[in-house]
């Protein structure tokens, strides 16, 4: 089978969640030997290189990029208003990728074109007249649902209205793609029963997100860490930046008022000014982060602290892996396999969050018990090759 990926991001290296998401998939389809093609917008944003990309980009894969801005400013930020787009996506469409698609679409036939996340539907009118591939979306998130959560938390009146008239903008969006596409891949079965309802008769699926287990042939448990709590996020995505506001001002004193020795690493790029105020001897920040494993493994505990976002969280799936033991909201552990607390621990009050988290630090057995149940977990449940083969059996049905 030959199937096209296409992607708003080059994956590789696979540092943040959307492209441990994308790499994953790739992955697990090679290894079920699928011919796959790989574009990606190679965004000003995200820009990678090509000695950097190369280091983690799979031989068999066939790949093309295109380097873009789409960039948020102040001039294409206004001038959206005037028009009925939502800026989520609309932004991604860029005429040289078009006719990069178009050369791909000519030169090779493809049984399937897998759109990696919604923002890739704009490019859905050239596929249809270049291509009789099945088009497939991929989504990694119900996006409008997204933004409708970080709305609801949203206090400046100004980027309230202009937010709840993009969020109305991309649902809409949302909804008329499931009317153009002929398959949609979800991460979780919550998203695709949000999505069956929009659309019925659409032909779907639910396949989460993986890891390559061969990179983990052990769980790493925390016999020697340098910090009691780490996290790790990609802060240029506003829900991570909202739920470190959240944990630092409402979870993190309650832990120092009940443990003062507590120590604290928080890793990302793109970190906000605001969070230096937080820095101490307890409060480390690191915004460059070049080995996320490396960085996980400094904590006893990973903490996962978010109020928004849909899909799931793909570093939770790398740290059940690593063999971590975690705490994490409601939200931020949706899609995730969890079995009455014995992979992963979950508190949505700022009370309980801080308890659960010091139980699990003064705790070592309980500890060492939820590590090496996260690491079954991911072995069980989220093996690239396992997955993959999903991925193709859904595609040859699409295919009949």
């Amino acid at each position: 089978m030959k199937i096209l990926v296409i992607s708003n991001k080059v994956p590789y290296p696979a540092k943040d969640g959307s492209s441990i998401a994308m790499a994953s998939s790739i992955d697990g389809l090679l290894k079920n030997k699928a011919e796959v093609h790989l574009l990606s917008l190679n965004t000003l944003k995200h820009f990678k290189g090509d000695a950097e990309i190369n280091k983690e980009l799979p031989s068999s894969l066939h790949f093309n990029k295109e380097n873009v801005n789409t960039n948020i400013t102040p001039f294409n930020t206004l001038s959206n208003l005037l028009s009925k787009q939502a800026f989520h996506v609309s932004r991604f469409f860029q005429p040289s990728v078009v006719q990069r698609l178009i050369t791909i679409l000519k030169n090779t036939t493809f049984d399937v074109i897998q759109l990696e996340g919604l923002s890739l539907a704009v490019y859905i009118n050239c596929i249809r007249e270049n291509s009789q591939a099945k088009i497939v979306l991929r989504a990694h998130n119900v996006e409008y649902q997204i933004w409708e959560r970080h709305l609801a938390n949203e206090k400046n009146p100004i980027k309230k209205w202009y937010l709840k008239l993009q969020v109305n903008r991309l649902k809409k969006f949302e909804i008329s793609t499931l009317t153009r596409i002929d398959g949609l891949v979800c991460i979780t079965d919550k998203d695709s029963s949000i999505f069956s309802k929009l659309k019925p008769d659409l032909a779907k699926t639910s396949i989460p997100c993986g890891v390559n287990m061969a990179h983990y042939p052990s769980p790493q448990l925390s016999t020697n860490p340098s910090f009691d709590i780490s996290y790790l996020a990609s802060f240029d995505w506003l829900p991570n930046v909202q739920g470190m506001d959240w944990f630092m001002t409402k979870v993190w004193p309650e832990i120092l008022r009940l443990r003062p020795q507590t120590t604290l690493t928080l890793g990302g790029r793109s970190m906000p000014a605001h969070f230096k105020k937080w820095e101490t001897a307890h409060f480390v920040l690191e915004s460059n982060v070049p080995n996320a494993a490396a960085f996980i493994a400094k904590g006893r505990v990973v903490v996962i602290p978010l109020l928004a976002g849909s899909g799931m969280r793909i570093k939770i799936i790398e740290n059940m892996a690593m063999g971590k033991a975690m705490v994490s909201t409601p939200v931020g552990a949706e899609g995730i396999f969890t079995n009455n607390e014995n992979n992963l621990l979950l508190a949505q009050e700022p009370t309980t969050f801080a308890q659960k988290v010091l139980h699990l630090l003064d705790n070592s057995s309980e500890r060492k018990r939820l590590e090496l149940n996260a690491y079954q977990t991911a072995k069980t449940h989220y093996e690239n090759q396992m997955l993959g083969n999903q991925f193709l059996d859904f595609y040859k049905k699409l295919l009949c």
